[in-house]
């Protein structure tokens, strides 16, 4: 507040007339000190003059937003945070209240031309409005996508011998629907155990049937996969025509239609592939995502959630510009995507585990080869730590996947890890010399203080398993983010991602 700006933009600037009582948000922008205000915004102010129920909300809302913009007459607000700057303030937003009042809003809903005149006036001076034909967007392209669900055999056989067999018993009916997936207050409400009885003959029970199941979670999971595949399926087609087109143009402005052309001299699209994946169902977009994420690599996706606008705006960033900003913390070559605020501690997980010796020591997720299932522990004989791992537990996914997500992991279970020092897809660890000055005998004493179980530990060389080192078995202990292990007002002396310059990183940022 203590600046004086050039030039403040407000988008989506309608929501600063939307309600009589100012809020927090909309007092701050109010405050701000600026030689030029703008307000953007492509929703228009209610109501509709024709209407018999039309209000003044519109017009109200119209007079709040000549406050922001300062307008002499219906607007005028003064800056600063002075409690005798703040009376005037008020006393001047009342004149302009009360002006505008007079002038415009009470003749306009009086039908009286002079009210009417008045206000496209004030428009023409403080207004400029473009239409889509304007700006000359490209045309999307609209294409009805279907998919064919085949209804599972194990259903179709419980609906065909429920009908066949149950005839008019109604606990035999709802039993099946048990069994197909029915659940909750359906499943005992009294109206459905009525529509059981009223539809007495095969082929209207038959229809029940059917109809509960598509209701039911098991059947939108089926959904999910199949819009998930053909939304997969669809963008690597389109993909690779744009390759087989030469690929992609996306800084040239005349990419769209003159970048290239085709054999027979036509001009060729080649604009990159950008697909947005929505629903009105979070639930349902979460499970199309599942299947998505494994199709692509993370980095291809970027992810609009309701959440932070900060962290909104950097994913929108992605997946519009196709590169990451970020720093990589020196510790363990981790990305830390730049949101706007200052980065310090890393936040990449990483694991503590524990190999057959005993010997404990901190590894990155990707070295995790494979979760070790309950056949291949049986055989390891003496070299199996931890505790198999399920792949029910997995979602069905092999056990290689185990890394991908640490809502997989538990305490305890047995890890196939690569334990390699050298690799070459890993930055290389820090030597004990090192890190005994950056403070890792200290970080010794705080782990054995609370026994092993708390937050330090530190990313030092692998233990030397020669030979063997691509395939070591170890039980998971815990995970945390890397800058939790390595505190820096507990032990850590070293430096952190406040030492590193912010870079960018381009990214095939494809998928919204």
């Amino acid at each position: 507040l203590q600046l004086r700006w050039f030039r403040i933009i407000v988008d989506e600037g309608h929501e600063l007339g939307e309600h009589e009582a100012a809020t927090d948000v909309t007092n701050f922008i109010n405050d701000l000190a600026s030689e030029r205000r703008w307000v953007m915004s492509g929703t228009p102010t209610t109501g509709d003059e024709d209407s018999p129920d039309f209000t003044a909300k519109g017009l109200d809302q119209l007079q709040r937003l000549l406050l922001f913009l300062r307008h002499p007459k219906y607007g005028m607000s003064c800056d600063g945070q002075d409690p005798s700057v703040k009376h005037k303030r008020e006393l001047k937003k009342e004149l302009a209240k009360s002006a505008w009042n007079d002038d415009v809003k009470i003749p306009f809903l009086n039908k009286i031309e002079s009210g009417r005149e008045k206000l496209y006036k004030i428009l023409r001076e403080v207004m400029v409005m473009h239409k889509k034909e304007d700006i000359n967007l490209p045309k999307p392209i609209f294409k009805q996508g279907e998919v064919t669900i085949f209804i599972p055999p194990s259903v179709q056989s419980t609906i065909v011998d429920t009908v066949h067999s149950a005839g008019n018993d109604t606990a035999a009916y709802l039993e099946a629907m048990t069994n197909l997936g029915v659940s909750g207050r359906r499943l005992v409400s009294e109206e459905l155990r009525r529509e059981i009885e009223l539809k007495c003959k095969g082929s209207a029970r038959f229809d029940l049937l059917l109809s509960e199941y598509l209701g039911t979670d098991s059947f939108q999971s089926l959904v999910d996969e199949k819009q998930a595949q053909y939304i997969v399926e669809a963008v690597k087609r389109e993909r690779s025509e744009l390759n087989a087109r030469g690929g992609s143009i996306p800084d040239d402005s005349n990419a769209p239609i003159t970048a290239a052309t085709s054999s027979n001299n036509v001009a060729c699209d080649r604009r990159p592939i950008k697909v947005v994946v929505y629903s009105q169902s979070h639930s349902n977009l979460l499970s199309v995502a599942e299947y998505i994420y494994r199709s692509f690599q993370a980095e291809n996706i970027a992810e609009l959630t309701e959440g932070k606008i900060a962290d909104m705006a950097y994913e929108l960033g992605r997946f519009r510009n196709s590169y990451k900003e970020g720093k990589k913390c020196r510790i363990c070559g981790g990305w830390n995507d730049y949101n706007g605020k200052k980065l310090i501690g890393c936040r990449r997980l990483l694991m503590e585990v524990c190999d057959a010796e005993g010997r404990t020591f901190l590894i990155e997720p990707e070295r995790v080869n494979r979760a070790v299932g309950q056949v291949e522990f049986n055989e390891s004989n003496n070299g199996a730590v931890g505790t198999p791992v399920d792949m029910i537990r997995l979602g069905g996914a092999p056990l290689s996947d185990y890394r991908i997500s640490h809502k997989n992991w538990q305490v305890g279970d047995s890890l196939c890890i690569n334990a390699r020092g050298d690799h070459p897809l890993f930055q290389k660890r820090w030597s004990h010399n090192q890190w005994a000055a950056y403070g890792s005998d200290r970080c010794m004493e705080l782990a054995e203080k609370d026994n092993f179980q708390g937050r330090d530990g530190f990313l030092g060389p692998l233990p030397d398993y020669e030979e063997r080192c691509d395939n070591v078995q170890v039980k998971l202990n815990k995970w945390q983010a890397c800058g939790k292990f390595h505190g820096k007002n507990r032990w850590y002396l070293g430096p952190t991602l406040v030492h590193v310059d912010l870079e960018k990183e381009s990214q095939d940022v494809f998928i919204l």
